[in-house]
């Protein structure tokens, strides 16, 4: 038995080994997989590593104790009895809480609900009877549950009274029972005192559970680590071996399985969607009138065709052959840093996002840090790993982890300083690591030849006087930047480019990253959209998306599309088959237009034209387009953006409202009554409608008169429509649209301004402009008050630095511009992404023309920065510096 299990164990041991050779091994059909490999690997790590930031530092996975009541078994369904609790009746429980922190409180009561949703008020007080927490609740869920779930997650005190009850609106309609118990049956420590209308009741109490929680151990952190780690590898392994057998069992029937495989996934998408659209349209489910079910038909319709092509066009790629002379390694490791370095900016955009929306300076600090880290990760990743993989990177590493801990350990304050205090330390490491390997690179590789530095000088002087004049502002920046610490990140950082290698084959593939990170950051804020940021009909008509401000959400779809736009006719420029050929291009650029129109931001949408106008110049005089070619190829791209617009506004519709957890921001309105809350039903009157998008629309390109008696006519119409009594709709509308959102400009006399007041606040700073600069963003108003900022970065910046700085500003933008053209005209005809910088360069010039954008944490102004630092950095191309992979040829 012995000598069988033996040999069971070596062929499983052999089998195994079979697979990672093919793999790890330099073999022919390894290096043919390399890039097939290397997305397993990326999968798994990747959901690994998820995992293991939840735990550590996220602390999302922590330890839990629950103190369950004993009168009645949930399990087995047992009835509830007690009295209808309503708004007149007050039930005020104390508690004396076990553990030092409370997460959830589970309190039992039934609830019926007939029509709309109803709101009930939980509330936690202290000893003192001051309220430390409180949380509106959906009695739908209730309901549906059987249990009110409230989670203060707050850190308490045991031994000392607290109180809860819950509060009822008066106008409520949903019918409550709040059962009660006997101390004795609930078997918990927690129950003393229930006082039921002022009365004292000793006996009974509130049937309740007591979730408390604290975080993992040391020990329990390494046990979940470990978990996650051997289930990571054994997922690894099981994807390896399916691979494996599919190459040698199935490979040769991948044509009938990929067909199979497309049809059935497009018979699954065509019966959801007719699933969908009798829902939706026939049955009419989620309300609206005659042109809302036709959107919602079209919507429909549109984003099935997209599936059907996007099956039609798998597979059809064509695996290049620019690397094949890499080893298998070598093409893995470049899939990953191409990964890592693309996450980076998708995460770095994000976090953009985060900042600009921010509403106190907490959130300031703590993005700007986030930006750094990923912005020196992304850096990093322009080099070969077998130049940042070496004997320093580790011995930083295992320091500044050290240190780290120390620091923080250090940090006075509740959780918000020691999560400031971890980013710092997560700035220095990943900085540290960055600066300390351009060191070792330059010593290794680069040679300081004082000759070939003079030749370089004066074959490039236009780039001479580029640097010069940048280097000028920047000194001008640091002289009057008084406390604006912002001028170091807008400058320092970028350098960083300087030290990187000067191929055109490396900024190809660092700008394809570049791009493929906006459009990655561009899909996570879509998830987010769809998941908790729904189109309100009243007040917030304009969707702002992930920001509160849609001048803010106008900017950086702007950046968006200007991304996609690039990648999209850098891929056109002689492609017979002008849809199919481009269509993730076209589908981004689909998607960004869509939501542009839905914020019905001018500034966005005036920036998209210009930006599409620009672009289809410059290729077109590159490649000598005829101007059929050029019709064309505009004619699809405003009719797939036109027709695709039905699909996106059926989406922000329909979807937030069947996942039903939305997201208000502490600076928006909070009103239940106009603004949509968790357990709304989805046909409520509140959602966005097609005829009141439409009607709104077009009133963004009115002169304020022409507006305001537009919204006098609306208001007589939709008065009686409100959702809430005695609100004066036509004053809000009037107001909402004039300053709402659009950075609210100051009210001008004139009612024929278009510029909502922009005009006014352009002259008073061009009047406080000086040669020096400015300690503050703006000037003092007549009420004494000061302009937030000036809706123009040019004029921002003559402000802040003087107007030498800004003379020098206006020469770099357009120094900037005419070199992004350069960079494409003398490239495009082998690396088509070049024209990502020159749309970029265009998005931010023409936004800044109405918007304050010259900031390292605005997206449109980082992408000006980082590209301006590239298009510096590039002058004439060195010769047998590197290698297919990146790393340099040492002569």
């Amino acid at each position: 038995m012995y000598f069988f299990r033996q040999i069971r164990q070596n062929r499983v041991i052999a089998y195994i080994g079979d697979v990672m050779a093919c793999i790890f091994s330099d073999s022919e059909q390894a290096r043919r997989c390399a890039k097939r490999n290397a997305v397993i690997q990326i999968l798994a790590a990747t959901a690994a590593f998820v995992l293991l930031v939840r735990i550590y530092p996220m602390g999302m996975v922590q330890s839990h104790t629950i103190s369950k009541q004993q009168a009645f078994d949930v399990s087995a369904r047992d009835e509830l009895t007690g009295d209808v609790f309503t708004s007149k009746d007050k039930k005020l429980q104390t508690v004396y809480f076990e553990k030092e922190h409370i997460y959830q409180i589970k309190l039992y009561l039934q609830c019926t609900v007939e029509g709309d949703a109803q709101r009930i008020l939980f509330r936690l007080y202290d000893d003192a009877f001051s309220c430390i927490y409180e949380e509106d609740i959906d009695s739908k869920q209730i309901e549906k549950r059987g249990f009110l779930a409230a989670t203060p997650d707050i850190d308490v005190e045991t031994g000392k009274p607290y109180y809860y009850e819950i509060l009822i609106p008066e106008d409520s309609q949903a019918v409550y029972m709040l059962p009660i118990a006997d101390r004795g049956a609930l078997a918990q420590t927690e129950n003393s005192t229930l006082y039921i209308d002022g009365i004292i009741n000793d006996e009974v109490s509130l049937i309740a559970d007591f979730d408390y929680s604290r975080p993992l151990s040391i020990a329990g952190i390494f046990a979940y680590d470990i978990l996650i780690l051997a289930s990571a590898g054994l997922i690894y392994l099981f994807l390896a071996i399916l691979i494996w057998e599919y190459d040698h069992r199935l490979s040769q029937y991948s044509a009938a399985l990929v067909k199979y495989l497309k049809i059935g996934t497009g018979a699954a998408s065509i019966a959801s969607a007719v699933v969908l659209f009798v829902y939706s349209v026939i049955l009419n489910k989620f309300g609206g009138e005659l042109w809302d079910r036709l959107f919602f038909a079209a919507g429909i319709i549109v984003s099935q065709l997209w599936i059907l092509g996007a099956l039609r066009s798998a597979g059809r790629s064509v695996s290049s052959k620019k690397q094949f002379s890499l080893s298998a390694g070598s093409k893995i490791c470049l899939v990953w840093r191409n990964y890592i370095q693309t996450v980076s900016f998708g995460l770095l955009f994000y976090a953009l996002c985060q900042y600009v929306n921010a509403d106190r300076n907490f959130y300031h600090y703590t993005n700007t840090r986030w930006m750094l880290i990923f912005l020196a990760i992304a850096f990093l990743m322009n080099y070969n790993e077998k130049q940042f993989v070496n004997k320093f990177s580790a011995v930083w590493l295992v320091l500044g982890a050290a240190g780290s801990v120390l620091y923080c350990s250090t940090a006075e304050g509740d959780d918000n300083a020691v999560l400031l205090a971890r980013l710092t330390c997560g700035v220095v490491v990943a900085w540290g690591l960055l600066i300390g390997n351009i060191i070792l690179y330059q010593l290794r590789y680069q040679r300081l030849d004082i000759a070939a530095v003079r030749q370089n000088i004066q074959q490039n002087k236009q780039r001479t006087v580029y640097i010069g004049l940048w280097l000028l502002f920047c000194i001008l920046m640091y002289v009057y930047r008084y406390e604006k610490v912002w001028v170091f990140t807008a400058t320092l950082p970028f350098t960083a480019m300087f030290f990187t290698k000067n191929t055109i084959a490396f900024k190809s593939r660092f700008l394809k990253n570049f791009t493929n990170g906006i459009l990655l950051s561009f899909a996570m804020v879509i998830v987010f959209c769809l998941a908790h940021r729904p189109h309100h009909y009243w007040m917030l008509y304009r969707y702002g998306g992930i920001f509160h401000t849609v001048a803010c959400t106008g900017m950086y779809l702007a950046v968006v599309l200007g991304a996609a736009l690039a990648k999209l006719y850098g891929k056109l420029k002689n492609k017979k088959q002008i849809f199919f050929s481009c269509y993730l291009e076209y589908f981004a650029a689909a998607c960004a237009t869509g939501f542009i129109l839905l914020t019905m931001s001018r500034t966005a949408m005036l920036t998209t034209v210009v930006t599409v106008l620009a672009i289809v110049l410059l290729t077109a005089v590159t490649f000598h387009k005829d101007i059929r070619r050029i019709v064309s190829e505009l004619g699809i791209l405003a009719g797939v953006c036109l027709l695709s617009f039905p699909m996106i506004f059926t989406a922000v519709r329909m979807v937030p409202a069947v996942v039903n957890d939305p997201v208000r921001y502490d600076i928006e309105f909070q009103d239940s009554s106009f603004m949509i809350y968790e357990g709304d039903p989805i046909d409520s009157d509140k959602y966005m409608t097609v005829g009141r998008f439409f009607a709104t629309f077009f009133g963004r390109f009115q002169t304020q008169e022409e507006e305001q008696a537009a919204d006098a006519r609306l208001a007589v119409q939709e008065k009686g429509l409100l959702a809430y009594a005695g609100y004066d709709f036509a004053g809000i509308d009037m107001r909402t649209i004039e300053g709402e959102n659009e950075g609210a400009p100051e009210d001008t006399e004139e009612d024929s301004d278009i510029s909502n007041g922009r005009f006014a606040i352009f002259q008073a700073y061009l009047k406080a402009s000086g040669l020096k600069g400015h300690p503050k963003m703006g000037p003092e108003k007549e009420d004494g008050e000061e302009y937030p900022h000036a809706h123009n970065s040019y004029l921002q910046i003559a402000y802040n630095f003087g107007m030498i700085a800004g003379g020098i500003f206006l020469i770099l933008c357009g120094m900037t511009l005419w070199r992004a053209i350069r960079l494409y005209m003398e490239n495009s005809a082998r690396y088509s992404i070049f024209l990502v910088p020159f749309a970029l360069v265009v998005v931010f010039g023409f936004v800044s023309l109405t918007e304050w954008a010259f900031h390292p944490c605005i997206p449109a102004g980082f992408s000006f920065m980082l590209m301006q630092a590239l298009i510096m950095h590039t002058g004439t191309e060195k010769k047998n510096v590197s290698r297919a992979d990146g790393c340099p040829a040492r002569k």
